[in-house]
Parts: C-alpha cells; sequence; structure tokens
C-alpha cells in the first residue's frame, strides 16, 4: 500500500481509521524516524494503542497492559531523539495535553527535541484547521482531528500515504507553521 484513503461515515462508524494509526504509531515506535509533526486544531491525550494484553511492553517496558494514550507514545519517541513538531488550537483540553507533554519532556531531558505551535485564542484571528500526522516515510492527512472522536466515532475522510514524494510534500506545506 502506497496511498490509501479511508472514509468512515459517522452513521456506521468502524475501526479502520483507530487500527491504521496505531499501526503506523508501532511502525514508528520499532523504527523511530528524525521526526514526527502532528498538526491539527483540537488534541487529546487519545488512546492510540491497545496493549491490554502486555504484547507491546517490549516496545516500552514501563507499560502496563492496558491502553496506552497518546503521550505516552511521544514520551518514547521523544526520549529516542525524535524531533516531535505539535501546532494546535487554543483550548482547556489542548492545555491539558501539552502541559502533560512538556512535564514529561521536562523530566526525561527530551524538552529540546519538543516544538509546540498554538492557535490564537481570539476568536478574530486566523486559524489553521489543517490536520495531518507525519513522520519521516508516512502521513495521515484529511478531516481528521487527533482527539477521541476524530480517531474513533467522526465521519471522517482521511488519506494514509507511505508514497515518499507524498509525504514530502505534505511536510513542507506544513513546516511553515513551525518558523
Amino acid at each position: 500500500m502506497s496511498t490509501r484513503l479511508i472514509h468512515r461515515s459517522a452513521a456506521r462508524p468502524n475501526r479502520m481509521i483507530s487500527e491504521t494509526v496505531a499501526l503506523l504509531f508501532t511502525a514508528e515506535l520499532i523504527a523511530p524516524g528524525n521526526r514526527l509533526m502532528i498538526v491539527t486544531p483540537w488534541i487529546s491525550d487519545v488512546p492510540i494503542l491497545d496493549n491490554r494484553c502486555g504484547g507491546l511492553s517490549s516496545l516500552e517496558p514501563s507499560w502496563a497492559s492496558t491502553t496506552i494514550r497518546l503521550s505516552k507514545v511521544l514520551r518514547v519517541l521523544l526520549q529516542k531523539d525524535v524531533s516531535v513538531q505539535i501546532s494546535c488550537g487554543p483550548g482547556i483540553r489542548e492545555d491539558n495535553f501539552l502541559g502533560v507533554i512538556k512535564e514529561m519532556a521536562g523530566r526525561d531531558g527530551s524538552l529540546d527535541s519538543l516544538t509546540i505551535r498554538r492557535a490564537s485564542a481570539d476568536r478574530y484571528s486566523e486559524f489553521d484547521h489543517e490536520k495531518a500526522v507525519i513522520a519521516d516515510n508516512w502521513a495521515v492527512f484529511g478531516s481528521m482531528n487527533l482527539t477521541y472522536r476524530g480517531v474513533e466515532l467522526n465521519g471522517e475522510l482521511v488519506t494514509v500515504t507511505r508514497d515518499l514524494q507524498k509525504v514530502a510534500e505534505v511536510a513542507t506545506a506544513l513546516s511553515g507553521l513551525f518558523q
């Protein structure tokens, strides 16, 4: 699979998006790239990996047999010297999530690998509404916010690609958010 379009209807929810996201993050944990860029107006500490059987503990021995949330996945990637860039909108949920990430990165000494960009809280200012998760060799982009509803429930249309030219195009288009 080089590029795949996934459509999930709110009237007929399925797990294709969440399972794809889980597989991509698992691959990133196994063979981390140099960077992970997350661009989404709304973000929360969404469950990403199902480790209830303990099978993913080989990726991170401290993980209990439970659902692994985005913050814990990002923590491991930061510890592996992956440059994690997050661009999101204003909001209490976003404040809480970013606070957790910053606190963990500060404790681990990986704060230099974390870049955060926030949209203005002024409701009349310009607002970036792009949505993408981009690694070195894959990207997911489309209508999905990185929230529980976005990953699990809402009707969404996302493109998943491992086409390196398309990954580079999406990364280049969004990299200006971090400059």
